[in-house]
């Protein structure tokens, strides 16, 4: 969902501007709650205020991901803690969605492959595309994040959300 839908990125640029925190963005890794003394402090003071709530949807994912869900059942697993589950719903107020899982960082590949078995997965995050890939679910992903750059050997990439209708339709049909 971050990265995806959620431009987790920017906002956590943003609290880093608004709160006054030496922060330096690698945008070849994945994540960006990394480089400080203490990564939990920061996730925790980022987690704790309004921002996590308030980030932006990339471009016009909410129109596309509430025209497919008029046809289809959406699915929305995210790595945060499920502690994290009511800020993300404030977040995704205006989506239409069948179900909205947040189980953290260590469960979401299980929960997608075992419990939720989609036909069709939109993942960001370059160990999950593999692993979706390889037990049998079809992906595409953003090629807007450096960090995707060679995960077409596992998936399809996108570079704009009304390319996604078409790429599931073409998904669905070879299955």
């Amino acid at each position: 969902m971050d990265g995806v839908i959620l431009n987790y990125i920017q906002g956590f640029i943003d609290f880093t501007i608004k709160e006054k925190i030496p922060f330096s963005h690698n945008p070849n890794v994945y994540g960006v709650i990394s480089n400080f003394p203490d990564n939990l402090k920061v996730r925790d003071q980022f987690y704790s205020g309004g921002y996590l709530s308030q980030l932006n949807f990339y471009g016009n994912s909410l129109e596309i991901l509430n025209l497919l869900a008029s046809k289809h059942e959406l699915h929305l697993v995210s790595a945060l803690e499920p502690t994290q589950s009511k800020k993300r719903v404030e977040n995704l107020r205006m989506l239409n969605y069948t179900s909205l899982q947040c189980v953290g960082d260590d469960r979401k590949e299980n929960v997608v492959v075992e419990e939720i078995q989609p036909d069709f997965m939109i993942e960001d995050r370059p160990e999950l595309i593999e692993a979706f890939h390889l037990a049998g679910i079809s992906v595409i992903f953003p090629d807007w994040h450096p960090y995707t750059k060679g995960m077409e050997t596992f998936a399809t990439p996108f570079s704009f959300w009304s390319e996604v209708p078409n790429l599931l339709s073409r998904s669905l049909k070879k299955e």
